[in-house]
């Protein structure tokens, strides 16, 4: 290879989730046992290239996961199981189609000549030998459907519906990179449910999954549509209920920051919204002290990794479950403390302001929250349009 091509390009990650134990409820986990099956899981990278990678996890699996046949292609319409045959194309490990995902490891694929366009939906499609049916690695709240079907099906244009069983999980899918210019970098959003884009497909509002209508998603959008930040791609990195000192529902923020922040391809930007599950119904002021520290050594993490870091005060919440006077006195607090010199930020992200109630900041406008009042249900739409896209070139 052409040493100059080699340098004017690198690998950056296009797309990636936060991996956690998705047997944490029913619903999430595969609805049929792996062994057997055809799994077909959808994804949208944000940025565009013609060379992919991916990394695949079995972090929190006690066996080894088996797969015979994984194959990418494009996926059709957003919300259906149909692909473009004549884009499909296997996808192998050291060179095999078959290959093997030890428990506790992650793993990275060959790469593979494949052109992909920012925001186009990508579908992986695998069938196993054997996996875990316990402790099954991946994401619980995709909001992209996943199609599962019996036998080996991986090169079918099409899944029954009859014969389909889907979720709204992804499994062990980690981290998809692509081999593009040397001034691309990765936006790595780290959270919890909000990020996560809780209330997105909320059934009782008429929302649905495949929608694509997170913060996060309108970001990515915003960025592709601006021409000197097409070469910046977005990763979401939200759990929900997850909080900093918490270990619900996998591994606590602060535990698993430095892993869903440096395990990922090209990283140049951290957005860290995220603290307000270690807020709910606080009797004193005393949270301050503890979560402090912890946002200090992750803007140490990032700076020890040449990564600029901006903080997104914690948004309001006084009409939910979590909320007392010392909830919101340490939420004041700490925002205070991040839009400070002192916390070492390189910048803020004023998704609080934006969402607050005029007539009362310590509540999200009913528009966005509706009932909720934790979650922007309709709001993450503004979350993403007050976001200086300048902070990103």
């Amino acid at each position: 290879m052409d040493i100059d091509l080699v340098s004017s390009f690198k690998w950056v990650s296009t797309w990636g989730t936060a991996i956690e134990k998705c047997d944490i409820t029913e619903d999430a986990m595969p609805q049929m046992p792996l062994e057997g099956t055809t799994v077909r899981q959808i994804i949208r990278p944000t940025t565009t290239g013609s060379e992919m990678k991916l990394r695949l996890s079995n972090e929190y699996g006690q066996s080894d996961v088996n797969i015979i046949s994984f194959h990418v292609a494009k996926q059709i319409k957003a919300d259906a199981s149909a692909i473009d045959t004549a884009t499909d194309r296997a996808v192998t490990v050291g060179g095999s189609e078959s290959f093997v995902i030890p428990r506790g490891r992650v793993i990275e694929t060959d790469s593979v000549i494949f052109d992909v366009n920012a925001l186009e939906n990508l579908a992986f499609t695998a069938y196993f030998k054997e996996a875990p049916e316990i402790n099954v690695t991946g994401h619980r709240c995709a909001r992209a459907t996943t199609y599962q079907i019996q036998g080996n099906r991986v090169s079918d244009e099409v899944f029954a519906i009859s014969e389909t069983k889907t979720t709204t999980s992804w499994f062990f899918l980690a981290d998809v990179s692509l081999w593009v210019p040397a001034d691309s970098k990765a936006v790595v959003c780290f959270g919890d449910s909000i990020t996560d884009g809780y209330g997105t497909d909320a059934l009782y509002l008429g929302k649905k999954p495949d929608s694509y209508t997170r913060w996060v998603d309108y970001f990515a959008k915003r960025l592709q549509s601006n021409e000197p930040t097409r070469h910046v791609s977005v990763i979401n990195e939200g759990i929900g209920g997850n909080s900093m000192l918490g270990s619900w529902p996998t591994d606590a923020g602060r535990d698993r920051f430095a892993r869903d922040l440096l395990s990922h391809d090209g990283v140049g930007f951290c957005i860290i919204l995220f603290g307000v599950n270690d807020l709910e119904r606080l009797p004193d002021r005393s949270k301050f002290y503890l979560l402090k520290p912890e946002y200090e050594k992750m803007v140490e993490i990032a700076h020890e990794n040449g990564i600029k870091i901006y903080a997104a005060p914690i948004i309001p919440f006084r009409n939910s479950g979590h909320y007392s006077e010392s909830s919101e006195a340490v939420r004041i607090m700490l925002n205070d403390w991040m839009r400070s010199e002192e916390s070492g930020f390189d910048g803020v992200i004023e998704f609080a302001d934006v969402l607050a109630d005029p007539e009362d900041s310590r509540c999200i406008l009913e528009k966005y929250t509706h009932s909720d009042g934790l979650h922007p249900y309709d709001g993450y739409e503004a979350m993403a349009d007050v976001i200086n896209l300048n902070m990103f070139i």
